[in-house]
């Protein structure tokens, strides 16, 4: 019964919100990252690309020299959803920082609602919860290209073991100089209790992401105050194919 609520603001909500902006056949973002914006500890790629009416998602994570050499981190986190964003279909996590080791996977079948999740290869919980749901990594494209900007927008979501609405709060408007460019961007602010995200939050810590104020909605910027520290993501380098024309459009740092 706890999850009705849930499931009964799902249903409200998204029809308003699709559509909002037009999902590219392929991109991919590069981004620099720095632990407290200062020192460089790593770099990671975003990318999402239409697969056979599939959309597959990926962000790979890892630390460069000298950093790397005694505290080496190689992360993937990977998702999959219905072209229409309207719910994920798998999910995921795949942790290599130091000595420590972890594989997380979720299924989901939105035709029934089935959810199954395991941990390191031993299935964790199994559970039912219909349609709209998404993970902690699909979350961001679902609230990139179906969300309108400037709005509060809630969208239900599981780690596999928690169920709750993340609520995204539009924070201010940004002028943000990345790759040697100056965008227009909305600064936002992803809130949740439970769930365990794609960043190892501290307890009472904070995520922004900054979205680029036009049709693409490119996420430029982004903080996560974690328990070693705030850890920040610029970007540096994109390429995005638009559409069924194949049209490019490429951005590097100088």
């Amino acid at each position: 019964m706890k999850r009705l609520p849930l499931l009964i603001l799902g249903i409200l909500l998204l029809p308003g919100y699709l559509g909002a902006v037009e999902i590219p056949q392929r991109e991919t973002f590069i981004y620099r990252v720095t632990w407290n914006g200062v020192v460089p500890v790593g770099e990671a790629s975003l990318t999402m690309r239409r697969d056979e009416e599939v959309l597959a998602m990926e962000i790979k994570a890892r630390t460069i020299d000298p950093v790397d050499t005694f505290f080496s981190v190689r992360d993937r986190f990977f998702s999959s959803a219905p072209e229409d964003l309207s719910a994920f279909l798998h999910y995921e996590k795949k942790l290599r920082e130091g000595k420590y080791r972890r594989y997380d996977v979720i299924t989901y079948n939105p035709s029934t609602g089935l959810i199954t999740y395991t941990k390191n290869g031993k299935k964790k919980a199994q559970w039912t919860h219909l349609p709209p749901l998404y993970d902690p990594f699909s979350i961001l494209f679902a609230y990139r290209f179906l969300c309108p900007l400037e709005e509060t927008c809630r969208l239900p979501a599981t780690d596999g073991k928690h169920l709750e609405v993340v609520t995204v709060v539009p924070i201010k408007e940004e002028e943000v100089k990345v790759a040697g460019k100056t965008f227009l961007t909305e600064k936002v602010e992803p809130r949740w209790e439970r769930m365990k995200g794609i960043f190892r939050k501290k307890r009472e810590g904070h995520i922004y992401v900054w979205f680029t104020k036009d049709k693409r909605r490119i996420p430029v910027k982004v903080e996560a105050d974690i328990f070693l520290g705030k850890v920040k993501g610029t970007l540096k380098g994109w390429k995005i194919k638009e559409g069924t024309t194949g049209k490019k459009r490429v951005g590097e740092a100088p």
